[in-house]
């Protein structure tokens, strides 16, 4: 079924498990929120884990929208009005691709991914079912454990549920999380199981990486802040996998923070994707 999206709206996208084509008795939902849509170049935003597209993006939409063709992709597990729980990046890239072969004739100019969003973004490129001109990666922090990911990601899963519950926030301080980021970012409806799900997937992702030959087609740039190190190794190990392109580092920010400054945020995108 082809649901026409409407700008400033809310596409309800049904998609088969084949990326080519989106006609399926077996439907997943994903929602995508349009805004720009007189503009000619576009851009996709993916939002990170325990947090939703309008919080992640609420400010830098606005500024993005003047020169862009904005469109903000709802991850599974992080909407209210769902019944729907985080599986993995490759159902989350899935959905994705279905939406741009769809609607954007199988071309997008960027995709940004946050943190657990890297995830989709990256996996949509390199799927190579699509093409993706700009991709930018925000906070590729590399969690991986090895065999012992399942195990963390169940202990992760626990923690992550006592954050929401307003405990523990004193060690997101370490990984470069601060309290206003919390306050606004945070979604307090995100079950245990998206939260184990995402934890694994997240950590996972840096063993498939490394399996990864080096792909060109798609201009890669990961952004961190000096107060998020994981991220600098993740951003390391991912650039293996995309040579094209650069990173920019943001003096002082943590993980994500870069959201809460929409100027800085549309100059860097605009820096990024104007170099050629």
């Amino acid at each position: 079924m082809h649901i026409k999206p409407e700008i400033g709206g809310t596409l309800i996208l049904s998609i088969t498990q084949k990326p080519s084509t989106i006609e399926s008795k077996e439907q997943i939902e994903m929602k995508f929120h349009e805004f720009g849509s007189q503009n000619q170049r576009t851009v996709m935003l993916i939002h990170g884990l325990a947090t939703t597209w309008k919080m992640s993006f609420g400010l830098v939409i606005p500024l993005l929208a003047e020169h862009y063709h904005v469109i903000a992709a709802g991850l599974d597990g992080h909407d209210p009005d769902e019944g729907t729980d985080y599986i993995n990046g490759e159902t989350e890239a899935e959905q994705v691709e279905a939406y741009l072969l769809a609607y954007q004739g199988g071309c997008i100019d960027v995709i940004y991914g946050a943190s657990l969003g890297c995830v989709t973004a990256l996996l949509t490129a390199y799927r190579r079912h699509v093409n993706v001109k700009n991709i930018i990666l925000d906070g590729t922090v590399d969690m991986s454990l090895g065999i012992l990911n399942r195990p963390a990601s169940k202990i992760a899963g626990w923690f992550g549920e006592q954050v929401i519950k307003g405990k523990m926030n004193w060690f997101l301080k370490l990984g470069g999380i601060t309290p206003e980021m919390l306050d606004k970012l945070l979604y307090p409806g995100i079950s245990r199981i998206t939260l184990e799900n995402a934890f694994y997937d997240g950590a996972s992702l840096f063993n498939r990486v490394s399996q990864m030959e080096p792909y060109w087609g798609s201009r890669l740039a990961c952004w961190y802040g000096t107060r998020e190190k994981p991220a600098a190794k993740g951003a390391k190990k991912i650039r293996q996998a995309f040579p094209n392109g650069e990173d920019t580092l943001f003096p002082g920010f943590g993980h994500g923070e870069i959201l809460l400054h929409p100027k800085q945020f549309c100059e860097a995108l605009e820096r990024f994707v104007n170099r050629t």
